[in-house]
C-alpha cells in the first residue's frame, strides 16, 4: 500500500488535510482464468475477477485529536476488473464504509458498514483468508468466514489488547418502525495471541438475514438443490458460533477451525437447518517467492423439516509465485464431492453454477497486483 500525497487528495477529493493526519489509498486487482468440470452439466472456461482476492480500491485514514485520541475511517469499493462493474450488489463502497474513534488505552469504536465478529476473529484461521479467497469457502460460505456479506447500520467496539487478549462486540440496528429487533444483528469475538500462535472464537445472531444481507447467498424458498442455501430459503434468523487457531512454525503456517451455523424457520417451515463445518490446512514457503498449500473442508448438514443430511467434502490446493512484493501468480484447485442428496457446488455464482452431479472440480490461474 502507498501513502497518497495529502495535497493530491485535497485537490481531487475536496477534503481538508490537517497536521498529524494521514490518508492511504490502497487496492487489489485480481484477474484470471477458471476451468470448471461441471457447471450445470457442462464444462466451463471463463474469465474471472477477484476469485482469490476480491478486486478493490479503498481509502483509510486517521487524524490525531490529541491526548492519544484519533479519528479513523475506511471506505472500500469492490469491483469486477474484467468489466468494471461494481461489486456487492452495485454498492459504491460495498466492502467497507465506517468512521470511528480510537485510543491505545480505551479501544476502538466504529460505526457504519462493517465486518462481523466471525469474519474478524474466525476468518483469519481459514485457508481462504490467507489471501486465497472465496474459492476455498465452506460450502457456499454458509458460515460467512469468507465475508460473503457485511453488516449495515452497525456499531462495533474493540478493546485494547491486554496480555495478548482482544475482545469485540457489535450491534446492528434494523431500523424498522415498531419492530426494534427486525433486521438486527448482534455479534462478539475474542482472540488470544502468544508469539506465533493465534486462537480465536466468534458469535453472530442475525434476524431476517435473507433481507438484511443483500450481498449474501440467500435464495428464495424452493428447491433445496439450488446450492447449500437452497436448504435454508429465507430464514427467520441465523446463528453462527465458531472457533479456530493457526500457528506459524518456520516457513510453514498450520490452521484449523470449526463453525456451527443454525437457521431458524428454514425454507418456509417452522424447523431449523444446521450445518457443521470443519477445516484443517497448511501452507509452506519453499523459497521466499514460492508458496504452496492445501487443506480439507467437511460440511455436514441436518435439515429438520425433511430429515435431509447434505454433506460436502472438499480438497483445496494452492501455489503462488511472487514476481515482486506486490505482484504474484496464483494457481488454485478445488475438488468437491457431495453426498446425502446434495449436488456439488463450489461457491455458487462466484466460481460457476451448481454441478449436475455429486462431483465438481475448479482450477483457477490468476495474476494479482496490490497497490
Amino acid at each position: 500500500m502507498k501513502k497518497a500525497p495529502i495535497g493530491i487528495l485535497t485537490a481531487v477529493l475536496s477534503t481538508s488535510a490537517f497536521a498529524q493526519s494521514s490518508v492511504t489509498l490502497y487496492g487489489i486487482v485480481d484477474n484470471g482464468i477458471t476451468y470448471v468440470s461441471n457447471s450445470g452439466g457442462k464444462s466451463l472456461w471463463g474469465a474471472a475477477s477477484g476469485t482469490n482476492l476480491g478486486s478493490r480500491w479503498g481509502l483509510k485514514g486517521s487524524e490525531d485529536l490529541g491526548a492519544g485520541l484519533k479519528a479513523i475511517f475506511a471506505l472500500e469499493n469492490g469491483f469486477n476488473s474484467y468489466t468494471g462493474k461494481l461489486g456487492q450488489g452495485g454498492l459504491q463502497f460495498g466492502r467497507q464504509a465506517w468512521v470511528g474513534l480510537t485510543t491505545p488505552s480505551s479501544g476502538t469504536l466504529t460505526m457504519g458498514r462493517q465486518y462481523d465478529s466471525i469474519v474478524d476473529y474466525v476468518g483469519p484461521t481459514t485457508l481462504n483468508l490467507q489471501s486465497w479467497g472465496g474459492i476455498f469457502a465452506h460450502a457456499n460460505d454458509i458460515d460467512n468466514t469468507n465475508d460473503g456479506f457485511r453488516v449495515n447500520n452497525s456499531v462495533k467496539y474493540t478493546s485494547p489488547t491486554i496480555a495478548g487478549v482482544t475482545v469485540s462486540g457489535m450491534y446492528a440496528f434494523g431500523g424498522v418502525a415498531g419492530e426494534f429487533g427486525r433486521n438486527s444483528t448482534a455479534a462478539g469475538g475474542i482472540s488470544y495471541v502468544l508469539g506465533n500462535l493465534y486462537v480465536a472464537a466468534g458469535y453472530l445472531f442475525a434476524k431476517n438475514p435473507g433481507t438484511q444481507f443483500a450481498d449474501g447467498n440467500f435464495v428464495a424458498n424452493g428447491s433445496r438443490n439450488v446450492g447449500v442455501f437452497g436448504y435454508v430459503g429465507q430464514p427467520a434468523n441465523e446463528q453462527i458460533i465458531g472457533a479456530g487457531a493457526k500457528y506459524k512454525i518456520g516457513h510453514a503456517i498450520l490452521g484449523a477451525n470449526y463453525t456451527n451455523t443454525r437457521f431458524g424457520e428454514a425454507n418456509g417451515t417452522t424447523s431449523t437447518a444446521i450445518f457443521d463445518s470443519y477445516e484443517a490446512w497448511g501452507t509452506y514457503y519453499i523459497t521466499p517467492a514460492l508458496q504452496v498449500g492445501g487443506g480439507y473442508t467437511f460440511v455436514s448438514g441436518r435439515v429438520h423439516y425433511d430429515d435431509a443430511g447434505p454433506k460436502y467434502h472438499q480438497i483445496n490446493l494452492v501455489a503462488s509465485y511472487a514476481l515482486s512484493k506486490r505482484t504474484d501468480f496464483a494457481l488454485t484447485t478445488v475438488i468437491q464431492h457431495a453426498a446425502g442428496g446434495a449436488y456439488a457446488d463450489i461457491y455458487n455464482n462466484v466460481v460457476a453454477a451448481q454441478s449436475s452431479g455429486v462431483n465438481q472440480v475448479a482450477v483457477h490461474v490468476g495474476l494479482r497486483h496490490r497497490f
